[in-house]
């Protein structure tokens, strides 16, 4: 055997079908589209086990309900102001409105969050799999952002369909659908304004507890663990307190009661009848935890990078 014919190498070439990609490349824009809408089906459970499909509306169907009530109730009202009218000696009363529904559901809804907060970003650190995803043409920004809206989508949603719910039995169960409209149109542009400063903040805020762990039952726990702590934070102030400490800055500690009295207060007007301190300290303090919350998760996922 020659010496060319020792290093002669031989092989053969099989076509197993596979092809180049030909079509358009839609880049990151798509990638970012991509993330958004498994976000929001992963929030809702769609395309998952039963037990994800029902938690969410297990939390979110009593919230509705509760829009429901209010409006039987509304309606029930409704027809005594109307006797009330017609003199037959009772006193008008005050129909149960949107800020009244608010406190209602703003515990059930921050449940919500954290259910589904740590669903959004806790498997990807878990499976060891969110490096994956730069590898296609996406940014931190693009990957948080992505999950981040979402879950300010699903947060509205969920907060918005009961006031909704409200509104369309109220226009069902008055006498003046029109004129219940002209007297109450401004209550629209409150209940969702109140709702979107709700999502962002509760979003904001489950986001960076979530980034603590990478368990999402654990994550969850925290959560809720830190929301009632807050609640008894200020429960516990207020036993050694007069009955009117609520307008003390402690009132801002308590989660619960910044998404159910203090908020709600500042968009349906009534704020400086609720409490002393300036408005501009619990708007300053919502904004600060906001977007202290956004950092926080921010400078997580750039150190795991």
């Amino acid at each position: 055997m020659t010496s060319d014919q020792s290093t002669e190498r031989t092989g053969t070439v099989f076509d197993i079908g596979y092809q180049t990609y030909e079509g358009e490349r839609e880049g990151r824009r798509r990638a970012w589209q991509t993330i958004f809408w498994d976000s929001a089906k992963n929030g809702m459970g769609i395309g998952r086990g039963g037990w994800a499909k029902i938690l969410p509306w297990l939390v979110v169907s009593p919230a509705i309900l509760a829009g429901l009530v209010f409006a039987a109730i509304a309606a029930f009202f409704e027809q005594l102001n109307i006797e009330a009218d017609n003199g037959e000696g009772a006193n008008p009363i005050d129909l149960p409105g949107h800020q009244d529904l608010v406190g209602v559901i703003g515990f059930l809804l921050l449940i919500f969050a954290a259910f589904v907060g740590p669903e959004l970003i806790c498997p990807d650190r878990r499976n060891r799999v969110i490096h994956l995803y730069f590898v296609r043409p996406i940014t931190l920004l693009d990957y948080l952002g992505a999950r981040w809206l979402a879950f300010v989508a699903l947060l509205l949603a969920a907060s918005l369909l009961p006031h909704i719910t409200l509104w369309v039995g109220l226009l069902i169960g008055v006498s003046d659908a029109l004129g219940h409209i002209q007297d109450n149109w401004t209550d629209i542009p409150r209940f969702v304004g109140n709702s979107a400063v709700f999502a962002v903040f509760a979003a904001s805020f489950t986001f960076a507890v979530s980034s603590l762990t990478d368990r999402r039952m654990i994550a969850t726990l925290i959560v809720i663990s830190v929301i009632m702590i807050s609640s008894f934070a200020e429960l516990i102030v207020n036993l050694f307190e007069p009955p009117d400490a609520v307008s003390d800055p402690i009132a801002l500690v308590d989660l619960i009661g910044i998404n159910t009295s203090v908020i709600p207060a500042i968009f349906f007007g009534n704020y400086d009848q609720n409490f002393d301190l300036n408005i501009f300290i619990p708007v300053a303090w919502v904004i600060l935890l906001t977007t202290g919350s956004i950092f926080a998760t921010w400078r997580f996922y750039s150190r795991q990078r």
